[in-house]
């Protein structure tokens, strides 16, 4: 049956579960008007289709659509829409098709209890019973429950060992619930496809087995063999005509064999505890889902607090996750690949304090390489008599998932909320997936300020950088530049020069012997930065070095970034900060935005002297457009390669943006080639005086342009807007009957956002031909 909800109230939500867990019931939409409803959130925790529109119904002819009255408007409203109030269905009569009907005879026959009571009466089976009903009692120790089941079904059919499989509907697998004999580790990780195996046939069969000789057996001679089992018995778990699992038994004693009577009591047994598991196992989901949309609200409720920096959200998550799911902490580790650290964030920590750890080394570093989540149990080692029943500690590990890889969560020593391991994994893989989206969508207040005081700055380096210079007016430039980033301690800029040496510049605030010093320190760490092509910076090293590098050498912070082009270290851009004077407070060191700043005036610089360097042998004359004196086909093509290798080194992006006069072809029948020619010049100067001189343009084709634009982000087609606004003042255009039919259409791409590699540009590129 296809169900639909509509206009559900937060005190019926509980109704979604059930549906959902129903076997003949498939959910289709769920339909608010508010799109902060219960319902709707439930429904996205669930990944069930949800709308604030409850007119999307008509496309997906439900066979009930349930809501809680027949007279509200939104029945009316479907109603008038051409769906027959046949299939409208009240809350309250949706319910009660969940209840139990009342019994009109004796109950005995439907209660599994009672008939084993009756059906097995040895001496050892009252306690086993009393056992189960006290595992039914307490329902959140499902462990328990299955290991009374099992051991229950090991007695009455005369075996030594069993196992209960559960069906993985997602997986289409069975895995091992409760296994008498195995290592917790096998136990997790032991798989069984449907159809394959023993219990794989049973369950895709939906028929018991006997095994007496597996070895020989020609059907299973490619399953998993155990030479130590010498009889087994399999049967399936089924409730309502669907196998939910299958509950294995086996002998190890020679001569043994199960016969048909051994098989036929364990099927009856199977029977009998098919709906207690099934019970079991809905009662989890239930509350899985409900934890899960528990740990959702409160990271909604974290990251929609005003006034927080992301460090105190991702505590406040971390605190809140840890009571949730009963760990004894919780971490959030952010992936800061400039630095190679994880920034770490925990349960545990105080306000504004928080740690590091490498990136590329660890389990941290394995979890977030693999994206791929774990569940990691601790070997007992030696138990001392106050914790002997304590249970071994765990971590779990769940990858930051969201556009891109952002870190790792983790959870250290779960309690019995993580009894069934692979279920916990999972979950907390959904919940760190969740997480990495509301750490995309969040803006740290105070950092988009000093990010926009910076950018600020930057659009001014840039137009004074990004224009061809020669080498001597690039240093004063440059370190111009990032003197109005760092204002205090020591700033040096090298270029290498004609003859291959490097040309020196710096400026340092403070006292002569301070500044040898730190010239005497910059010296050694800018010749490691050349000669390693890579970045040096104070941030990723532990406190006990940079405190000793602070004693020695007088600097509390450094930074120095290679200019790179290619594969050629043209020069290296070095910012030291002062150490704190005694009695002063504490200097602010460099953060993440001041690298990457560092790292986009490296950009520029690169940018300039390789303008100089072209402009120098002349390389762009060879393939400019010899109509407009702009770039052919071929160097722009070049340009692009260029760009895309300096984008993904500087973790930078560029915009390309391609012009098209539309309907030239017909514009050039109806005016003749010297308009065309005209036309095309003309328009070809004006997008020249319209970009900056760092920018590449190019003539593509006829009637076709395109604009590379280094070190840019999309700006809502702002070009484009220009260019069209400028069509009709150009003379070609003014000198036309109608002015009016010459119009100008196109498209801006951003790279790395939109298109992902240089093959896919290039391509895009060519295909304008």
């Amino acid at each position: 049956m296809k169900l639909a909800f509509l206009d559900l109230p937060d005190e019926r939500v509980d109704l979604i579960s059930m549906a959902r867990h129903d076997p003949n019931v498939e959910i289709v939409l769920v339909a608010h008007p508010d799109p902060e409803a219960l319902a709707l959130k439930i429904a996205e925790v669930l990944q069930i289709p949800r709308s604030t529109e409850p007119l999307d119904l008509l496309a997906l002819k439900p066979d009930r659509v349930a809501l809680p009255s027949l007279a509200s408007p939104s029945a009316a409203a479907l109603a008038r829409a051409g769906i027959s109030e046949r299939i409208f269905v009240t809350l309250d009569n949706l319910s009660q098709s969940w209840q139990p009907e009342p019994a009109s005879e004796p109950a005995v026959s439907q209660n599994p209890i009672e008939l084993w009571e009756n059906q097995y009466d040895e001496a050892t089976s009252g306690s086993r019973l009393n056992r189960i009903r006290a595992a039914l009692a307490l329902s959140e120790d499902r462990q328990l429950l299955f290991r009374e089941v099992l051991a229950l079904a090991v007695e009455q059919s005369g075996a030594d060992a069993g196992s209960i499989m559960v069906v993985d509907e997602e997986a289409h697998e069975l895995r091992i619930a409760f296994a008498d004999g195995l290592s917790p580790e096998i136990v997790r990780t032991s798989r069984q496809r449907l159809g394959e195996g023993v219990a794989g046939k049973v369950a895709l069969d939906g028929k018991p087995l006997i095994i007496n000789d597996r070895v020989t057996d020609p059907r299973f001679r490619k399953g998993r063999e155990r030479s130590r089992i010498r009889a087994a018995m399999s049967a399936p778990l089924r409730v309502d005509g669907r196998t939910i699992g299958v509950l294995n038994v086996s002998s190890d004693k020679p001569g043994v064999e199960f016969k048909d009577d051994d098989l036929a009591r364990l099927v009856d047994i199977a029977d009998q505890i098919s709906g207690i598991l099934d019970r079991a196992i809905r009662v989890a989901r239930r509350e899985r889902d409900a934890v899960e949309l528990r740990a959702r609200r409160e990271i909604e409720i974290a990251f929609s607090r005003k006034g927080l920096e992301l460090t105190e959200r991702l505590r406040m998550v971390a605190g809140r996750l840890a009571e949730l799911l009963e760990a004894d902490a919780v971490q959030v580790h952010l992936a800061d690949e400039s630095l190679d650290r994880f920034r770490t964030v925990s349960s545990a920590g105080r306000y504004g304090q928080e740690g590091e750890l490498p990136l590329h080394h660890g389990l941290l570093a394995r979890a977030f390489a693999e994206q791929r989540s774990y569940f990691l149990i601790g070997r007992a080692g030696r138990t001392f008599e106050s914790d002997a029943n304590e249970p071994p500690p765990n971590l779990v590990l769940a990858p930051l998932l969201g556009s891109r890889p952002l870190g790792v969560l983790a959870l250290e020593c779960v309690g019995t909320a993580a009894s069934d391991q692979e279920e916990f994994e999972r979950l907390t893989a959904r919940v760190a997936e969740f997480l990495a989206r509301s750490i995309e969508g969040q803006v740290d207040e105070s950092e988009l300020n000093h990010r926009t005081a910076i950018l600020g700055n930057l659009a001014d380096i840039a137009a004074r950088i990004m224009i061809s210079h020669d080498v001597e007016s690039l240093l004063s430039e440059v370190l111009g530049a990032l003197r109005s980033l760092f204002p205090e301690g020591l700033n040096t800029v090298r270029i290498r020069g004609e003859g291959g040496g490097f040309l020196f510049r710096s400026a340092f605030e403070g006292l002569e012997p301070e500044r040898q010093r730190a010239l005497e320190f910059e010296s050694t760490l800018a010749r490691r930065a050349v000669e390693s092509k890579r970045e040096l910076t104070s941030t990723g090293l532990a406190p006990d070095e940079l405190r000793r590098i602070m004693e020695e050498n007088g600097v509390s912070a450094y930074a120095f970034i290679p200019i790179r082009i290619g594969e050629e270290v043209a020069g290296v851009l070095g910012v030291l900060l002062p150490a704190t004077r005694r009695g002063s407070e504490a200097a602010p060191g460099l953060s993440r935005l001041d690298i990457q700043s560092l790292r986009k005036l490296a950009l520029y610089v690169s940018l300039a002297v390789e303008g100089a360097r072209r402009v120098e042998a002349n390389t762009e004359r060879a393939v400019e457009d010899p109509l407009t004196g702009l770039l052919a086909v071929g160097g722009f093509e070049a340009r692009v390669q260029e760009e895309v290798k300096r984008a993904e080194r500087y973790r930078e992006r560029f915009l390309l943006t391609v012009c098209t006069i539309c309907d030239y072809e017909r514009l050039y029948d109806r005016h003749g080639p010297a308009w065309g020619e005209a036309f095309q010049s003309e328009f070809a100067q004006a997008l020249r005086r319209n970009v900056r001189e760092v920018d590449a343009v190019a003539r593509i084709t006829e009637g076709r342009f395109a604009v590379l634009s280094p070190a840019s982000d999309k700006e809502s087609g702002a070009l484009l807007k220009r260019l069209e606004a400028l069509l009709g003042h150009l003379p070609s255009v003014r000198a036309l009957p109608n002015a009016s039919e010459v119009r100008l259409s196109g498209r801006q791409y951003s790279f790395p956002d939109e298109i992902a590699t240089g093959g896919e540009l290039l391509s895009l590129v060519r295909s304008t031909v």
